[in-house]
């Protein structure tokens, strides 16, 4: 046997093969491409997941100790790399303390009382040690009425078929994933502000991969909404279809 012709001809074949799949990937549909996988300044540094902390004088905290309110989330050194070289430079600085955030509009009708910044942070504080906190649906609707944003991990078309009111399409399985989360970045959002996540419930993991990513990219205080769109829909909460938030 002519082992030299034999790996001539195994190359040849490796080549057409990723080949053929790249041309693929370029030609398919955003909902099905994939895209590079890229690095994240914060990749390192993710330590897993914790549960929501029972409620203490009405404003359950997410996290163990009122001192994680003043904890400072070190951002690692830059990794420059595709797709999000540009993270580095835009990723959100964590400062000393938490900012003082303006009261946010409340979003409910006229007998739903306002929610103030610091409400917000007391009863989210942003957690630098842990990639996400899971949260109920009576936490997410708190948060809803506090002006949290919210995003949807769940693909595109799921997401125009109903969504929470306000929620903005962040698919994680789909291509452009990377460059929302960058144009996020860059929207200068304070990495101690709490964001909500949340997906299709149940054995739905697509908001911890968020998540994953969402840290990575340097935020710090990632909700996620545990239960997600079935529970609120059976919550009657607010929602919109279509392409629009």
């Amino acid at each position: 046997m002519n082992i030299r012709r034999f790996l001539a001809e195994m190359a040849a074949l490796v080549a057409c093969a990723v080949l053929c799949a790249s041309v693929s990937n370029g030609l398919a549909s955003r909902e099905r491409k994939l895209a590079l996988v890229g690095r994240y300044p914060n990749a390192l540094t993710v330590s897993g997941t914790a549960q929501a902390a029972p409620s203490v004088g009405g404003l359950p905290s997410q996290t163990a100790a009122p001192e994680a309110l003043g904890a400072v989330a070190k951002a690692p050194a830059p990794v420059s790399s595709e797709p999000l070289s540009a993270v580095a430079e835009l990723r959100p600085a964590p400062s000393a303390r938490p900012p003082v955030l303006a009261t946010p509009p409340a979003r409910g009708g006229p007998n739903v009382p306002s929610v103030s910044g610091s409400d917000l942070l007391r009863k989210f504080p942003p957690h630098p040690d842990r990639v996400s906190v899971e949260i109920s649906g009576d936490d997410a609707a708190w948060a809803f009425q506090g002006g949290v944003p919210f995003l949807d991990a769940r693909r595109t078309k799921v997401y125009e078929e109903g969504h929470v009111a306000g929620a903005r399409s962040f698919p994680v399985w789909e291509s452009d994933v990377d460059q929302r989360i960058l144009s996020l970045v860059g929207e200068g959002r304070p990495a101690e502000r709490p964001v909500v996540i949340y997906c299709a419930g149940g054995e739905c993991e697509d908001s911890h991969m968020l998540a994953e990513r969402l840290f990575g990219a340097g935020f710090v205080n990632l909700l996620v909404y545990k239960d997600g769109w079935p529970d609120w829909q059976a919550r009657h909460g607010s929602s919109r279809s279509g392409a629009t938030p």
